[in-house]
């Protein structure tokens, strides 16, 4: 049987350390019969001004390459590069700019996907605002935008970005979001239709971990609390700062960009800092370690937080650790085994009580279980397959 194809048009490049939920979508389409075209958010001249940080080096080898093939050869990921690249700042963050930046790609990237056999394919698969052009550059069957987040918030985001978001919505044949709090913000992008489509886990992955205790541990000595992801300004440095002093036995081990997290809390002795980690190293990370953190500050930022499902709550009860959080709408929503804290005192509390107690870990796996990234993938193509298609895809 032919195998189908589709493009994805992503902000993150295939090998990023931050596996998202489109890189689980994209396994799960390869397991389905798809060959795979995964093109990234470009790179430009202004990066590189920016430094050779370890995330640009990786960017660029895989542009210089002229992409990466992976999962068997059924996935091909580029990293584009364009002389001027959508931003929030002067004339990059212009209409022009937004539009227009994959005309200034060399090679040029549209001529580049065609010549891989993707100018046709079945799906066109999108979450960044930045690749709208593919909706007129390459020829679909359907269309999916997948809003992760509550884009409004990141620093990026222009007035450009939200126009270029409302014409992949009214264009798209679906808009996907994991959180019933993002359906209003999906509903005034102006989406034709909408699917609630829950992020998931690679339960196998961390569930069925068998390595051996990490070296980052070999010099710590009693439970671990552990955070792993994008450190932000409303992260509750705040919470962790008391937990840390008011619980000097407990080690506090945050996994992520760290340049935040080092000015607020580097001084102290049991917070260990370890950066950004390999997405393969993470399972051993939080199979060796005794709770699962996600202190989030939702007065920083309301809109932001009140909408996270984060894939990292799935990842650790998978992993069959119990779970700490601060209180966000959405969270609550999801009557999930979850231990959540108002307060700092709760917080110091309960961290105390959830190292002290059993834990249930096949209760907390079988949770996760539920939301294993095969079975979205899955919920996905079937919702797909009832929507009429432009049958153009050979």
């Amino acid at each position: 049987m032919q195998r189908k194809r589709a493009l994805m048009a992503c902000a993150n490049d295939w090998d990023s350390p931050f596996q998202v939920g489109s890189h689980h979508i994209a396994r799960g389409l390869v397991r389905a019969g798809y060959d795979v075209a995964f093109i990234s958010d470009p790179i430009s001249p202004l990066h590189i001004c920016r430094g050779w940080t370890a995330d640009l080096k990786r960017r660029r080898a895989a542009h210089r390459s002229g992409g990466v093939t992976d999962l068997d050869g059924r996935l091909w990921a580029y990293v584009p590069f364009a002389w001027l690249t959508p931003h929030n700042k002067p004339i990059l963050r212009t209409n022009w700019v937004q539009r227009g930046w994959h005309r200034w790609t060399w090679p040029n990237v549209a001529s580049l996907v065609k010549s891989h056999g993707s100018g046709e394919v079945d799906l066109l698969y999108l979450d960044s605002p930045a690749q709208a052009f593919w909706l007129d550059a390459v020829k679909y069957d359907r269309a999916v935008y997948r809003v992760a987040d509550y884009n409004p918030h990141y620093e990026k985001y222009t007035e450009a970005t939200r126009a270029a978001e409302e014409h992949i919505a009214r264009r798209a044949d679906l808009v996907v979001y994991p959180s019933r709090e993002l359906q209003g913000y999906v509903e005034r992008l102006g989406a034709r239709r909408s699917l609630l489509l829950p992020n998931g886990v690679d339960y196998s992955h961390f569930a069925e971990s068998i390595a051996s205790r990490p070296a980052e541990y070999a010099s710590i000595h009693g439970p671990i609390a552990v955070y792993v992801g994008v450190i932000p300004e409303w992260f509750h440095f705040a919470w962790i700062r008391a937990a840390a002093q008011q619980l000097p036995h407990m080690a506090f081990v945050l996994i992520g960009p760290d340049t935040l997290a080092r000015e607020r809390l580097g001084e102290l002795p049991n917070v260990h800092l370890l950066g950004v980690r390999p997405y393969a190293t993470i399972p051993a990370l939080l199979a060796h370690a005794d709770v699962g953190l996600m202190p989030f500050d939702v007065g920083r930022n309301p809109e932001g937080v009140d909408v996270l499902q984060p894939q990292k709550l799935y990842a650790y009860l998978a992993s069959g650790l119990p779970v700490v959080a601060s209180d966000w709408k959405n969270l609550r929503a999801l009557d999930c085994p979850v231990h959540i804290c108002a307060t700092p005192h709760e917080f110091v509390t309960v961290l105390r009580q959830s190292v002290a107690a059993p834990v249930d870990a096949a209760a907390y796996r079988r949770f996760a279980s539920q939301f294993d990234w095969a079975q979205q993938v899955r919920a996905l193509l079937n919702h797909l397959d009832t929507l009429p298609g432009r049958q153009i895809a050979a």
